[in-house]
């Protein structure tokens, strides 16, 4: 960053901070030594209604409130007109915020009399943050949530797109955080067993522990609409470019497929993906934007697809579906690390007529879309509370 443009955000800081009816940080009062602390750092507040890499983090922070300990949340240029921060800090949630106290949230963190674990969310964030705050609190533990593993989904995308020098630098990039630095940190989280055994090549298995995504049922399956009452699909996705590719294949090379034998389907995209699409112009495909509550679109639509060709970790779009006990056709991309089974609890193909024949079926066949139905809150056993309950309790 240039020196000009250090400036000025150092202003535009300061002038924001003054403007605050608060200066204090939400719920510090409540900061008790007795018990344990934790520490989880982002490079953002956590939009747990806008990926479900953020959702997952907030049940993780949730959970370690139930279990006693003092959380608190330190991101980058975090004010209190953010609601999100009014959001977690509802919770009970200590949430680091600009202030004339402490220059940063680095001097924060030297503030508070005890800390007992640091969970950094993401490998930018352990890049960014891990020596300096090691230095502050020598002995927390270190946590290295990985998300997902950057590293393998940039390697996927270079097998589609070999000749793109941006994708080489970015899997160069997070190859060296990911086996490199993460070595030096005391735990690292894996999204899925199926990254945990992949990291054990590169790091001690003693440090890998598995938390995936948290799900579990939001409706009673007897409330959900019928088979004959549905109709239509719906796509989730964000700007993330796995969606983004995933978006022109279904468009591009499945659909047109369909459509030829069930020409009246429309697919619903939901999500902001449509910030970076402009050239998808049809009647069938509906750019639905973001949407805060999709609860509508989850029990009147037939079928959720997920045809993604690359990417890492696991889909929270995927256990969304089962909460509300939609079927979902994808990839084996989709489904890697969701222990789901081809035909019982989802539909898994990798080629352009499989999948667009998968749609057709599903879309026709009530017994087998019953049947996927039936299994939903199967297919959502590996991701409960319980689990994670339990897992966290492994981090010492």
């Amino acid at each position: 960053m240039g020196l000009f443009k250090q400036i000025k955000l150092y202003f535009e800081k300061k002038t924001i901070v003054k403007q605050q009816s608060e200066q204090t940080i939400p719920n510090l009062l409540q900061y008790n030594s007795e018990k344990k602390t934790i520490v989880f750092v982002n490079g953002g507040m956590p939009t747990h209604d806008k990926d479900s890499g953020s959702n997952r983090l907030k049940e993780i922070i949730l959970a370690y409130k139930k279990e006693g300990f003092n959380c608190i949340i330190c991101t980058k240029n975090a004010y209190r007109t953010d609601a999100y921060i009014q959001y977690y800090a509802d919770l009970g949630i200590i949430v680091y915020v600009e202030t004339s106290q402490y220059k940063n949230y680095f001097e924060f963190i030297k503030s508070i009399s005890r800390v007992d674990y640091i969970w950094y969310y993401s490998p930018d964030t352990l890049k960014d943050n891990f020596k300096k705050i090691s230095k502050i609190v020598p002995n927390a533990k270190s946590i290295f949530d990985m998300v997902d593993i950057h590293f393998l989904r940039y390697q996927r995308a270079i097998e589609l797109e070999p000749t793109r020098i941006s994708l080489r630098k970015k899997y160069k990039k997070y190859f060296e955080i990911e086996t490199k630095l993460a070595k030096k940190v005391d735990y690292i989280i894996a999204i899925s067993d199926v990254e945990k055994d992949l990291m054990k090549k590169y790091v001690a298995d003693e440090k890998l522990i598995t938390i995936s995504n948290i799900h579990y049922p939001k409706i009673k399956k007897e409330l959900t609409q019928s088979f004959e009452d549905r109709k239509d699909i719906i796509f989730i996705g964000s700007t993330h470019t796995p969606n983004i590719d995933a978006l022109y294949y279904l468009f591009n090379e499945i659909m047109p497929l369909v459509w030829l034998k069930l020409p009246e389907i429309k697919v619903n995209i939901i999500g902001n993906v449509n910030e970076k699409i402009n050239d998808i112009n049809h009647p069938n495909f509906i750019f639905q934007g973001y949407v805060p509550d999709i609860v509508d679109f989850f029990k009147s639509n037939k079928i959720m697809v997920a045809p993604l060709r690359y990417g890492a970790g696991v889909k929270g779009k995927i256990g969304q579906a089962f909460e509300y006990y939609l079927p979902v056709v994808t990839s084996s991309i989709g489904a890697e690390g969701m222990k789901l089974i081809n035909g019982k609890n989802a539909l898994i193909e990798d080629t352009n007529d499989g999948f667009a024949d998968a749609i057709v079926n599903l879309y026709s066949n009530e017994t087998l879309w019953l049947e996927l139905q039936s299994n939903s809150e199967d297919s959502l056993q590996p991701f409960s509370i319980a689990n994670l309950k339990s897992t966290i309790k492994l981090i010492n």
